[in-house]
């Protein structure tokens, strides 16, 4: 090309135009520069990155179990291999964190000064939502006063209707209510919508003692069998409403103490139904919301002709057990049985399931085998082979102060000692 282009400029006539001369001598050089730029090696040629080729991961050799040797699973031939193989745990380890383990948190519950006959589970599920009537004949309408993250259920070795039931600590008296020991300031909820009635001390009008101590009653905004529903919570550090306030199921209205006459801190709770007296407490179980997948096993122990019986023992448990899960026994006379189950025993937060409940009345012990549902009352009635009667109760002898029935307010000389009228025999 070089060389045409030079023929091409010798035959250019001497005398052509100046601007002539000048646009051959341009071509020339353009044409010059392509040659040589299309004929120069520009440096390296430019490659691809080469992508390294995938690499089968190794499988680990599949093992199996026999009775008497190992064996290794290898392209579908089995070849016996009498080696010991290592034994691989694929569990993936828990991290460790800063939270609360379960175990751990039992240090923070506060128990009675008295130890329990039994250790029991700390851990509960939540609580189910209130109100909440599977059977019919249910009346879970209360939310459990102290709330989650604390104990919020009660001593089960002092249940209600019944004196201490743990074998190392002396008789004390019938229990009217339940108790929720907890750390000092733990918040006291308000275990239904109402009217505050009292918030306040409460002192014995017989002797003037504050056994309650710290004491609020709220009277409820809804009525049960056409009668008024009151719930108290004594034994307050504090308390954060006055009478006349209205509260709503929920709302905090004091924190747990040990004011009045106990031996540490705990809520003392009791549920009240016609009229605002001690003598007319009921099983706060039958009224307040059970756990999730949790239920209520009550029941009535009578003789051969329907009266109930006092004082039977009851244990409850395991199917096939030795030991009891829980323990108490039928109510004291002094008890009033709910207006729809006209019970005599309850036991209240059992998980569901199929259980035993042992009665032992006058040393003779029947097996009931009983099945608690989840959220609802499971019900039984005991009958005996015997006639039982009762030791007739003495009148209280007329003197200058009114009698009273330990804590609470005092009961006058109609009111009855019985739970049910015994028939003429």
């Amino acid at each position: 090309m070089v060389r045409r282009l030079q023929t091409i400029a010798e035959q250019t006539p001497q005398n052509a135009p100046p601007i002539f001369s000048c646009g051959v001598k341009c071509l020339f050089f353009f044409l010059s520069l392509l040659f040589f730029v299309g004929c120069r090696q520009v440096g390296d040629l430019l490659l691809p990155t080469a992508v390294p080729l995938a690499v089968a991961p190794e499988i680990a050799t599949a093992q199996a179990e026999s009775h008497d040797e190992t064996v290794s699973i290898v392209a579908d031939e089995i070849v016996p291999d009498l080696t010991p193989q290592p034994t691989i745990d694929a569990r993936i380890p828990t991290p460790e964190g800063e939270g609360i383990r379960p175990m751990d948190a039992e240090q923070n519950y506060v128990r009675s000064e008295v130890p329990a006959p039994h250790n029991s589970e700390e851990w509960r599920p939540p609580p189910m939502i209130a109100p909440l009537s599977f059977n019919p004949d249910d009346h879970y309408w209360l939310i459990r006063p102290i709330p989650s993250g604390s104990r919020n259920y009660d001593l089960e070795w002092y249940p209600f209707g019944n004196d201490v039931q743990a074998d190392n600590v002396p008789a004390y008296r019938i229990h009217h209510g339940v108790d929720f020991p907890n750390d000092t300031g733990t918040p006291i909820l308000a275990a239904g919508s109402g009217t505050v009635i009292h918030a306040g001390s409460f002192p014995s009008p017989r002797n003037g003692i504050n056994y309650y101590g710290n004491t609020i009653v709220i009277q409820h905004d809804w009525q049960w069998q056409g009668k008024d529903v009151f719930t108290l919570y004594a034994h307050t550090l504090e308390y954060f409403v006055q009478a006349g306030d209205n509260v709503e199921q929920g709302e905090v209205i004091a924190g747990v103490g040990s004011s009045g006459e106990v031996t540490g801190p705990h809520l003392h709770f009791e549920v009240r139904v016609g009229a605002n007296e001690y003598v007319d407490t009921r099983n706060p179980a039958l009224w307040i919301v059970p756990y999730e997948g949790w239920g209520t096993l009550a029941g009535k122990v009578v003789d051969r002709r329907g009266r109930l019986i006092p004082g039977a023992r009851l244990e409850l448990r395991a199917p096939g057990a030795n030991e009891n899960l829980r323990k108490q026994s039928t109510y004291a006379t002094i008890i009033r049985s709910d207006e729809v189950w006209q019970e005599n025993f309850v036991i209240g937060d059992v998980p569901a399931g199929e259980y035993e409940l042992h009665i032992t009345v006058a040393d003779v012990t029947y097996v009931r085998e009983v099945t608690v549902l989840p959220g609802q009352t499971s019900f039984e009635v005991i009958s005996t082979e015997f006639t039982y009667n009762p030791t007739p109760t003495p009148r209280p002898l007329p003197t200058s102060l009114s009698p009273v029935l330990i804590e609470g307010t005092p009961f006058n000389e109609t009111d009855s000692l019985t739970t049910t009228p015994v028939p003429d025999s």
